[in-house]
């Protein structure tokens, strides 16, 4: 039976409807909605809203194609998803400083402001830092072929004692080094590249005052070497500058490029007050030996060294990490303003904040009382735990990130 003229006319009408309707589905699900931050994207929004109009994109995690993204697990777990805030600057460079920038971080103490220091010499250190490369982490000459951005951090503690892991750790696109790195005689332990150096002045001087006598004789170098220097004190600004330059520190405990002047010696770790810690070996022996610690910062960083091979932690990260994962309970005691997370630490969350794929070598485990405080000592010693870092504290987040797949922590 057929149906009237009337009736008809509002079926095709209905069918013509139903089809455009069919055909915008389509339409959509072909173009698709912006699907969100990639494993490279950062957060521009929401990096204003903490950091201020003037923060910028400092990480260079590049890869969507990367199947196993430490991106992805964070997304997945919801603890470390509160946690993570990828659009953080991880670097500090001359664009960013602002008078707004000045006067926000002119309020808190380094390392995380510029209270109490030099406007001049800040000013004068960051404008040297006026390139690409100074905001990047790792520039376009620099990016490996393959899809996702692996990184090994490595620790000094003593598991990587005849751990036999360095082809592993060379496996990686970077490497990142820190302290005391002692290579020659561990090359089948730790490995021989180094992509990345971390450090603070302090660290690094006591670094070679300490051990000197197990290997550590001078600061890793090359070509394609970077140095990332950790702003914990007004003698970092002033030295970074000085390495840029090419000229002698002009002041301060670093002053001067005679081998042989006497110098005033640095600070080191302040121990717990207990009878069980004793005195930092480091700090005793840098009152006998700083003396010889006052070269050309040539001597340190080679005679190549130019602006492209210095970076600079940004104090607003520095902040932001203790802030949102080492907040030590040390911050409330009378120890509060000796407390930093360590520099294994800011190098390790550094490598997570810009790599795809974050490996963890010589970092302290739940057994580290079974392993010498260091891989290149010969004589077992116990690692002490001192006020200015909470090990602890950090030895937990170590474990839960590996737990949650973002970290691969080596364990014995």
């Amino acid at each position: 039976m057929g149906l009237p003229r009337g009736h008809l006319f509002w079926l095709l009408l209905l069918l013509a409807a139903a089809c455009s309707g069919i055909l915008f589905t389509l339409y959509s699900s072909a173009v698709g909605p912006y699907p969100g931050p990639r494993s490279g994207a950062r957060n521009a929004t929401s990096s204003r809203a903490f950091f201020g109009r003037k923060a910028s994109n400092a990480g260079t995690r590049k890869s969507p194609h990367c199947r196993h993204s430490l991106y992805l697990a964070i997304q997945k777990h919801p603890h470390f998803r509160a946690l993570f805030e990828l659009s953080t600057p991880v670097l500090l460079s001359g664009g960013l400083f602002t008078q707004e920038l000045w006067d926000r971080l002119s309020q808190h103490k380094a390392p995380y402001g510029w209270q109490g220091l030099s406007r001049q010499a800040i000013n004068s250190t960051l404008s040297l830092l006026n390139g690409s490369e100074s905001s990047e982490l790792f520039t376009a000459s620099g990016k490996p072929p393959s899809t996702c951005i692996r990184c090994a951090v490595v620790g000094n503690g003593g598991i990587l004692n005849g751990s036999r892991q360095g082809l592993n750790i060379d496996a990686h696109d970077y490497v990142f080094r820190l302290n005391g790195a002692v290579i020659k005689g561990f090359e089948k332990d730790v490995g021989t590249k180094t992509s990345f150096y971390g450090f603070t002045v302090n660290t690094m001087k006591n670094s070679l005052i300490s051990y000197w006598n197990l290997g550590f004789t001078s600061v890793p170098q090359g070509q394609d070497l970077r140095y990332i220097f950790i702003p914990s004190d007004i003698r970092d600004y002033v030295m970074l500058r000085s390495a840029i330059l090419g000229v002698p520190v002009p002041e301060g405990p670093d002053k001067g490029d005679s081998p042989a002047r006497t110098a005033r010696p640095a600070a080191g770790p302040v121990p717990f007050p207990s009878p069980r810690s004793p005195t930092c070996p480091t700090t005793a022996r840098a009152a006998l030996s700083t003396s010889s610690m006052g070269p050309r910062p040539q001597t340190y960083f080679g005679p190549e060294a130019s602006a492209r091979k210095f970076k600079l932690l940004h104090p607003d990260f520095i902040s932001y990490l203790r802030e949102r994962f080492l907040k030590s309970k040390l911050i409330n005691t009378n120890f509060g303003n000796l407390y930093m997370p360590s520099t294994g630490a800011l190098m390790l969350l550094t490598a997570l904040h810009t790599c795809d794929q974050v490996s963890a070598y010589g970092f302290i485990t739940s057994n580290y009382w079974k392993f010498s405080d260091h891989y290149f000592e010969r004589i077992k010693k116990p690692l002490i735990f001192y006020v200015n870092h909470d090990l602890s504290l950090e030895a937990t987040l170590w474990k839960n990130l590996h737990k949650a797949g973002i970290l691969q922590l080596y364990q014995r």
